[in-house]
């Protein structure tokens, strides 16, 4: 079975437009607009991650200029673009073109790679994009002996190491590579290119190292916090590790991708042994690893997505050779991209359109639980903020521009959506484990003085109290103002707008 590559460039160019239209439709999530802080101020690391989504976001809004969601977003849609013709690349080489035209729509319809890294802007889209050019460059050194093999080496160290600048989790290449070598190559230990390629990693990711010796290492030891093996069994987080894996990768492609490695482990498919054990060593440990780590620590099941490339090529082989045998194109895969399609166009819908709020309703904490409405409307409550600014300025209440709050989240959406456009100057007031970046990003602001007032702004569904974080910071706290977000006409949350007189 032949396909042109037309046929590819046309499942891009929908796919890309796809994206376009999610990404241009919904605000930005807590995550995205967090990391749209690192921007702000660049440096060689930060608290939660390496810098290269801050360069990403960087490039695409020509250096802050345009920071609306589509800009913001465009690097990833981007780079999902590459990525699927990539793709389609290493299935030819591993095999033929149409292992190469099934590993595009697995690709694409695979809701982690297609969606939260291809339409998100998280350190996930760099990461990814520099994870398949290295899986491309390893299946090139495994099965070639030739002089391009040294230079191979020396791209696979620059490339995993601004894979590991996206994301620590880019160290899982060096790891698979080199327990491939002690295992299948170790003609490889001989060979100084090898030790190129490492030093090359290294110094490429040595700011990270830097950064963290001059802060303390406080990186390491927020992450190694959240999954040191302390505590008891925890199966809630093992049970959303594995059934997450399952939902981010699309539910009818894990199907086919446990099924392909069952078929391979009973020898029902022949497959190249240097491309099968590289694929599943690439892959599997951690997958394994972070379901192990699940059982004691909450994992997000996020952290597998680059595992599932490898296991993608796995299945598309095992695919294309069925399809040969019985010449018969596999159904589930294109039931598999019109689930996705069908998931991205219900979200737009359910975020925009769904009556209220499918969190809690009860008032005091209503919309909690309510994920839909981190991406919904913030542009609703700049203006009603406003109108409360411009009223306390005009009768002489307070002339205060600073705003306060103690959480990353939603710090980073009342940063963004409401202190930024109307010229006002917002502070990550709080401990830092609470704050993250915003304590280093405080040293670039204008600082509150001793006697400032400040605006606290919170909301219902990430409802922090005021009285018990600042009742020591500030002489008074008055009483909030209310403003209710109506979705499809029924109440979804509530933003509370706090006075705080007299900065301590």
């Amino acid at each position: 079975m032949i396909f042109k590559q037309s046929k590819i460039i046309w499942l891009i160019v929908i796919a890309t437009l796809i994206r376009i239209v999610l990404a241009t439709s919904i605000d930005l999530g807590n995550d995205e607009v967090y990391y749209l802080t690192y921007a702000q101020h660049l440096q060689w690391n930060y608290f939660d991650h390496p810098p290269m989504v801050a360069l990403l976001i960087r490039l695409t809004t020509f250096n802050l200029f345009f920071t609306d969601a589509f800009f913001v977003r465009l690097g990833p849609i981007l780079l999902a673009a590459i990525n699927t013709f990539l793709m389609y690349v290493i299935g030819c080489k591993l095999k033929n073109k149409t292992t190469g035209f099934i590993a595009t729509l697995l690709f694409t319809s695979s809701i982690y790679t297609s969606i939260i890294a291809g339409v998100f802007i998280l350190p996930d889209a760099p990461q990814l994009f520099f994870w398949i050019i290295c899986i491309y460059l390893l299946i090139e050194i495994v099965t070639e002996s030739s002089n391009q093999t040294n230079y191979k080496l020396i791209l696979f160290g620059f490339f995993a190491g601004l894979c590991i600048m996206s994301k620590i989790h880019g160290l899982f290449l060096w790891i698979g590579f080199a327990m491939y070598v002690l295992f299948y190559k170790r003609t490889l230990l001989f060979n100084k290119f090898f030790y190129l390629s490492v030093l090359i990693s290294i110094v490429i990711v040595s700011p990270i190292l830097i950064w963290n010796i001059e802060n303390h290492f406080i990186t390491y030891t927020f992450h190694s916090n959240r999954v040191t093996l302390d505590r008891g069994f925890n199966f809630n987080s093992f049970f959303r590790e594995v059934l997450g894996g399952a939902l981010y990768n699309n539910p009818l492609n894990y199907i086919l991708i446990v099924s392909a490695l069952i078929g391979l482990y009973l020898n029902q498919y022949s497959i190249d042994q240097p491309i099968k054990r590289l694929l599943l060593i690439t892959s599997l440990p951690l997958v394994f690893i972070l379901i192990f780590i699940s059982f004691f620590r909450d994992t997000l099941p996020h952290w597998s997505g680059p595992a599932f490339v490898s296991l993608i090529l796995i299945t598309s082989m095992v695919l294309s050779i069925s399809s040969d045998k019985k010449n018969k194109f596999p159904i589930m895969v294109n039931a598999s991209l019109l689930l996705t399609v069908g998931i991205i166009f219900s979200g737009i819908v359910i975020i925009n359109n769904y009556p209220g709020t499918i969190g809690s309703k009860q008032s005091d904490n209503l919309g909690k639980g309510d994920v839909t409405l981190d991406m919904y409307q913030w542009d609703y409550f700049k203006s009603e903020f406003n109108t409360i600014y411009k009223a306390n300025l005009k009768n002489g209440t307070t002339t205060t521009k600073f705003i306060v709050n103690n959480k990353w989240f939603p710090a980073a959406h009342i940063d963004n959506y409401i202190a930024q456009p109307l010229h006002l100057s917002f502070v990550g007031l709080g401990k830092l484990e609470d704050i993250h970046t915003y304590a280093w990003l405080n040293n670039y602001r204008e600082k509150l003085k001793k006697g400032d007032d400040a605006y606290f702004i919170t909301f219902s569904n990430t409802f922090s109290n005021p009285n018990e974080l600042y009742s020591k910071s500030f002489e008074k706290i008055n009483k909030p103002i209310i403003i209710t977000q109506y979705r499809k006409k029924i109440a979804a949350r509530k933003m509370f707008v706090y006075l705080l007189e007299s900065y301590k």
